[in-house]
């Protein structure tokens, strides 16, 4: 009779306990779904959405993250491959309410850089632009179409096309021709012949002057 008793009194904190256990359990299942590292496996950019494969499971359409979603908005769409953190905002067991944030580096795609200063951007076609804060170097190149600036000098270069400028000069170059320029002279080169014009006035340099078809001056 004392046995019943106490099962009776015990039965209620016993099924407490029970249900304390299956909430702990559930606790601990969702934490360990919250956060998980995944691949990008598909992607649809028009959408905006993603599937990721975490371990032997893949993700239903899941969004990922951009650099910007608001009035001032960038996009960059992930790739195939790419590494990211599964964050599981809805903490079931499911990964549908779920976004991806990518970016993480791998072994697949490396970092662009491995210098602290320098921010590097590189696209599949071999485009890339960075900036070097401790240069203040802004630079930007595609095939053979470059860009270069910093706080003393823009180059630009297309194929065999050269431009170059200072506060103090710019030179011109377009495969032989070559124009140079200062505050004070501007110099046109071609060959072994050349224009200069100063404060002075024109100094012709060459094998042949001529006016109007009539030569005026020989080497």
């Amino acid at each position: 009779m004392f046995d019943a008793f106490v099962n009776q009194k015990l039965e209620p904190l016993i099924e407490r306990l029970a249900e304390l256990e299956a909430e702990i359990e559930d606790i601990r299942r969702r934490a360990e779904n919250h956060n998980r590292i995944g691949i990008v496996d598909q992607v649809n950019p028009a959408a905006g959405l993603c599937k990721v494969k975490h371990g032997d499971l893949m993700t239903p359409w899941v969004k990922y993250m951009s650099p910007s979603a608001g009035e001032i908005s960038e996009t960059r769409h992930p790739s195939a491959g790419e590494q990211c953190l599964l964050i599981n905002y809805g903490g079931g067991d499911g990964s549908a309410h779920s976004v991806a944030l990518c970016g993480l580096i791998s072994d697949q795609f490396p970092p662009a850089s491995t210098e602290a200063q320098l921010h590097r951007r590189i696209y599949p076609d071999g485009t890339q632009s960075s900036y070097d804060h401790a240069s203040h170097t802004l630079s930007w190149q595609n095939g053979q179409t470059s860009v270069t600036a910093s706080q003393a000098v823009i180059d630009l270069v297309i194929q065999a096309a050269k431009l170059s400028l200072t506060p103090e000069s710019a030179l011109l170059q377009i495969g032989p021709v070559q124009l140079a320029m200062t505050t004070e002279t501007a110099l046109l080169t071609i060959g072994a012949s050349s224009v200069l014009v100063d404060e002075q006035g024109i100094h012709f340099t060459g094998p042949k002057v001529d006016h109007q078809g009539r030569v005026i001056s020989t080497a």
